[in-house]
């Protein structure tokens, strides 16, 4: 009985795909950074409370900046001016959603796309994978949702577009990205 155990167990250790140690090369280069990371756990409370149909929670979600210019109904850089505002029109359903890749843009701002599964209702039919970027931004200490921009995926969205948006991320943020930088180029005191 006791042969048989420590043979199952010596089977199911050599089973266990090796993995490279924590420290390695490897898993630095493929780690994400702490602001990418953040970006995508606030994306992905935003994305669900749509899916739960949560507003306000949504609402709480999205960038100060954005609410405005959705509530005034200018919005840049999107086809649809209620891209971030799913709460005005309840035709489209977004059910599922899948990231697909997050870049940081500048410091406080970073880049994440996503493949959107949508219902339709007008058409009664479903769209899969339908790829969206959405603009989020380090401000009121954490990220918020600034912008989406439907039909387009990670490569296709220009390195400048964080230039668009003067002011958006906290004034700190941009402060703490200019110190780190003069300490990586030998100018601080």
């Amino acid at each position: 009985m006791a042969a048989t155990a420590f043979v199952f167990l010596a089977i199911l250790a050599a089973a266990e795909p090796r993995r490279a140690p924590a420290d390695s090369v490897e898993s630095m280069l493929a780690e994400e950074s702490a602001d990418v990371f953040l970006a995508k756990a606030t994306l992905q409370q935003y994305l669900s409370r749509i899916v739960r149909k949560d507003w306000d929670g949504v609402r709480r979600l999205t960038h100060p900046k954005a609410l405005g210019r959705i509530e005034s109904g200018r919005k840049r850089n999107a086809k649809d001016p209620g891209a971030l505002a799913p709460w005005q029109d309840g035709s489209d359903q977004l059910k599922t959603f899948e990231f697909r890749g997050a870049r940081q843009m500048a410091p406080g701002v970073v880049m994440v796309a996503v493949g959107e599964d949508v219902y339709h209702s007008d058409d009664q039919g479903m769209s899969t994978g339908d790829p969206s970027v959405y603009l989020l931004f380090k401000s009121r200490n954490g990220f918020l949702v600034g912008d989406k921009m439907e039909g387009i995926g990670l490569g296709k969205v220009p390195g400048d577009q964080a230039r668009g948006y003067p002011g958006w991320v906290d004034h700190q943020v941009q402060a703490q990205a200019r110190r780190a930088e003069a300490i990586r180029n030998g100018r601080h005191r």
